[in-house]
Parts: structure tokens; C-alpha cells; sequence
């Protein structure tokens, strides 16, 4: 698909996304490749013009639009909103526990990651969780802020519950300028504080590049350990940040539902624990990814 195919589509009133992947007709996915269209919500032929559809097909490929719902970067909002223990303090902790910036709700931690040159270990996961989605001129966040093991929303206190400093992140670039990840890293105060194993899953074993079709899993603050299937890749989407902000985002992986507010931050690994992706937004119909190949390449780590 090309660049003016999809500012075309982009620019339809009800489109919020759009992406490669596979037909599916009556919820089973095809072997048919299609430009897949991202809408909040399936609208009725009636109640739209001829100029506001969505074309059957584009450079002869065809499209299939998908109901996705309200796509938010996914901080938690409600304490009480956790199906499994993860809101709770862990030491040491663990990935998939509830972590935050102190001046923020909780989000997940995802991963133990190794800064390249220094080997020092790191806890990875999203800006808008570690850094307070700031965009590096807000002053919403600075290296070194505190970061509570579990999050404020979780009980998190800055007297009792630090576990380690924001060390870096990549600003969030506001609308319409293009982002690739949500992503940041904290050193933990003391190494001792932190283990990789991610829990109910394992270590990390590498990285995988996302395929259409591939399944997946995660282990979150809020739902813990869950599984989906990649819908779609090369996905660009608008994305809310609470407030009336919105931030576009490039090349990112959808995948079936498999989160909740809260497990923003998650690692999503394939079946033999190779990171895919790092969560970071979502709805009640699907779940959006960075790929993280990009996010280590940015933030300069490995596993």
C-alpha cells in the first residue's frame, strides 16, 4: 500500500487506522491479503456518503474493514480492576508486576533489558508509564524521577515503594507528527531489586519479527497471563492520551484483543518466548503493539 492510498484512507471521517493483513469473513481469517481498515465502529452504508466509503479495493488488493473500538494508550484507571495479584508489591519484582512514574496511574513492568555498551540491567516499558507521556519539552517527566514498585493507583507510596530512576525514554511527538514507540527505561536503585523471569511465562529468548497470524502472549498488571493473534502489521493508527490528546502512530503490530487499562508496558512474546512487541494501547476489541525490534534499537538495549 502506498503512502497516498493511505493518506486517502486516513483522511475518511470514520478511519482511525489502517494496515496489511489478511481477509477475514465471518470471523475466519482467509489466505486472501488485504489492506485492513480500522474503524471505532462499524456505521451502517446508510449513513454514509458515496465519497466516505471505504473502496473495495485499492491497486487491486481488497480491503476489509474491522470494528476496533476506541484505541487508548492503556494506563490504569481503577485499583480494583485487576483479575489477577499484580497490583501488588513484589521484591524483588518481576516483569508483569504494576510499576509507574510517581506522578502517574500504574502501567506494567514488561521486561529486564541490558543497556549495550554498559550491561547495566534496566526495566523496560512505556513512556506514558514511566515517563508520564511526556513529549521531552512538558516537563512532565526528567531522568531520575522516581519510579513505584506498584504503581500510585496500586497503593505505591514515594516513601516506601521506589524501585528505581527514570534513566531514558523517547519523547511521544504530538499530532500529526509521527511516533514508532511508547516506550522508556528505569534503572533500578539497587540490582538486587529486579529478576528477568517474566511471570507465567520465563525468560526472554531472543526476538521475532511479527508475522499475520502469529499468536502471542503476554503477562500483564491487570489481566496477567493472556494469549491473541497478530491481525495486522505496517499498521498505522491514532492514538488517545487522555484529554482530548491524540498522537498518530506508524509501523505497529494489532493483534487481537489480550489486554485491559493497566497492562500497557507488557512484553508480547510468540510461543517460544521471542519478543514480538511492547504493548502500549488497546480497546475492548484489540490490542496494539511497537515492534521491538524498533524499541531496542532506540533505546539502545538488548535482552
Amino acid at each position: 500500500m502506498n503512502n497516498k492510498n493511505k493518506k486517502s484512507l486516513m483522511a475518511l471521517p470514520q478511519v482511525i487506522g489502517v494496515g496489511q493483513g489478511l481477509k477475514e469473513i465471518g470471523g475466519v481469517t482467509t489466505e486472501q491479503k488485504a489492506i485492513i481498515v480500522l474503524v471505532k465502529r462499524k456505521l451502517p452504508l446508510d449513513q454514509l456518503k458515496k465519497h466516505q466509503l471505504v473502496p473495495k479495493t485499492l491497486n487491486g488488493t481488497v480491503t476489509d474493514v474491522i470494528e476496533v473500538g476506541d484505541m487508548q494508550a492503556f494506563s490504569a484507571g481503577n485499583p480494583a480492576y485487576a483479575i489477577l495479584s499484580y497490583p501488588r508489591r513484589m521484591r524483588p519484582a518481576a516483569p508483569g508486576v504494576s510499576i509507574g512514574h510517581y506522578l502517574t496511574t500504574a502501567g506494567t513492568f514488561g521486561a529486564v533489558v541490558y543497556d549495550r555498551k554498559s550491561g547495566q540491567p534496566l526495566i523496560l516499558s512505556n513512556n506514558h508509564v514511566l515517563a508520564n507521556s511526556s513529549n521531552g519539552r512538558d516537563r512532565r517527566a526528567k531522568i531520575g524521577d522516581l519510579i513505584l514498585q506498584p504503581g500510585a493507583i496500586d497503593g505505591g507510596s514515594t516513601s516506601a515503594d521506589g524501585i528505581a530512576r527514570l534513566k531514558k525514554y523517547v519523547a511521544l511527538n504530538e499530532y500529526p507528527t509521527r511516533n514508532h514507540v511508547d516506550c522508556a527505561l528505569a534503572q533500578p536503585l539497587n540490582n538486587e531489586l529486579i529478576i528477568p523471569e517474566i511471570l507465567e511465562i520465563g525468560l526472554v529468548r531472543g526476538t521475532e519479527t511479527a508475522k499475520i497470524g502469529m499468536n502471542v502472549k503476554k503477562t500483564g498488571r491487570t489481566t496477567g497471563l493472556t494469549t491473541g493473534r497478530i491481525r495486522a502489521v505496517n499498521v498505522e493508527l491514532n492514538v488517545g492520551y487522555g484529554r482530548g490528546r491524540t498522537l498518530n502512530f506508524q509501523n505497529q503490530i494489532l493483534t487481537t484483543n489480550m489486554s485491559a487499562g493497566g497492562d500497557s508496558g507488557s512484553l508480547v512474546l510468540e510461543e517460544n518466548n521471542r519478543a514480538v512487541g511492547l504493548l502500549f494501547a488497546g480497546s475492548g476489541q484489540a490490542t496494539l503493539l511497537n515492534p521491538i525490534q524498533t524499541v531496542l534499537s532506540l533505546l539502545d538495549i538488548e535482552f
